[in-house]
């Protein structure tokens, strides 16, 4: 794919493309261009920089040390152009543009569809790159600049310096069981006839994870919003766990799970195949993720802005929660108290404007 900086920066981009490809065949298709010119150009930029770029290695090619040192800073300078070129483009017409948004995988199988469906509605020229992942990745796009938005569900509501962050709801957290397990509850005793542990002790259809002691964990991966909540939980419960498997898609977890090989943590409401929720009891804490969107405090685009609106407007709702309040001007930087829907936090640039 050709960078929308075509033009300015070049040389650097046929670089990235050869780094990225491993051939120059392949970067060559990949930027429109017969392969003789892009190996001139190579060439070229060789030549100037004074120091070959790249090196052969079997059938494809390497960059070299000083080609390595060149495409990193050629990296973050074609970011750069291209966040410029966006910002630009967006300022001529607020209309249309680009705007980069990721989210967890759970949260895409309804809330953010609906929210879109909103927002395209209102804004049907503005096109959308979607990107899917891990909360701690996602945030950390957003602070590199290469997401404008992220949709994340945390234990507790934070941002980094230089982003800021909206509350928009809550998320009740269940533990997910196979059908017929002896913990699942009365309504729900398979072959064993046994009901909940936690009806034995006083929590009436709820699962402490203090129960779960002998159950093999199925986790995400380190980094997903959810490992980090139960790692979380498990260390105030004083049970932590070492996961039997790590997934990166709550779909196999729920899978795992299904087939007798373990429990695992999730949201409620997500409904597998040969599964069944049950009441997560956190001890002193609330069994529920916060769900925050987050975003460059530096003033973003008006696309983003539009995007970032439609969100706080919609969600709220569709979590259960009141929707936020338009007290922007009232707002104040710094973190979060609590998860409150609609509270900003904003870190670097003041209060939201």
């Amino acid at each position: 794919m050709q960078h929308d900086s075509a033009g300015f920066l070049r040389p650097l981009e046929e670089l990235l493309a050869v780094a990225r490809t491993g051939h120059v065949t392949d970067a060559a298709a990949e930027l429109g261009v017969p392969q003789p010119t892009l190996s001139r150009s190579l060439a070229r930029l060789s030549a100037e920089v004074g120091a070959p770029l790249l090196l052969r290695r079997g059938r494809g090619i390497a960059l070299s040390r000083h080609g390595r040192l060149l495409a990193d800073a050629a990296e973050r300078a074609v970011a750069e152009v291209e966040e410029a070129l966006r910002a630009i483009r967006a300022e001529v017409d607020p209309g249309a543009g680009r705007v980069r948004l990721g989210f967890q995988h759970a949260l895409g199988a309804d809330l953010v569809p609906r929210a879109l469906r909103v927002f395209h509605d209102r804004h049907p020229r503005v096109t959308l790159q979607l990107a899917e992942g891990g909360a701690e990745h996602l945030v950390a796009d957003v602070a590199g600049g290469r997401l404008d938005l992220a949709l994340v569900a945390v234990l507790e509501p934070s941002t980094g310096t230089g982003l800021a962050s909206l509350v928009l709801g809550t998320q009740p957290l269940r533990v997910l069981l196979p059908r017929g397990h002896h913990l699942a509850g009365p309504g729900d005793h398979g072959a064993s006839g046994r009901g909940s542990r936690g009806a034995e002790d006083g929590r009436a259809g709820q699962v402490a994870l203090t129960d779960l002691a002998e159950e093999p964990f199925v986790a995400m991966a380190t980094g997903y919003g959810l490992r980090t909540i139960t790692d979380a939980m498990m260390r105030e419960a004083g049970a932590p766990r070492r996961p039997a498997y790590e997934c990166e898609d709550l779909a196999t977890a729920g899978g795992l799970v299904a087939a007798g090989l373990g429990f695992t943590v999730v949201p409620a409401g997500v409904d597998y195949p040969g599964t069944v929720e049950v009441a997560l009891d956190a001890g002193a804490r609330r069994a529920e993720r916060v769900v925050q969107l987050v975003w460059s405090s530096a003033g973003p685009p008006a696309p983003v802005t539009a995007l970032r609106d439609v969100l706080e407007e919609t969600l709220p709702g569709l979590l259960g929660a009141s929707p936020p309040r338009d007290d922007r001007a009232g707002r104040a930087a710094g973190h979060d108290a609590g998860p409150r829907a609609g509270h900003s936090a904003e870190h670097g640039a003041g209060h939201r404007t």
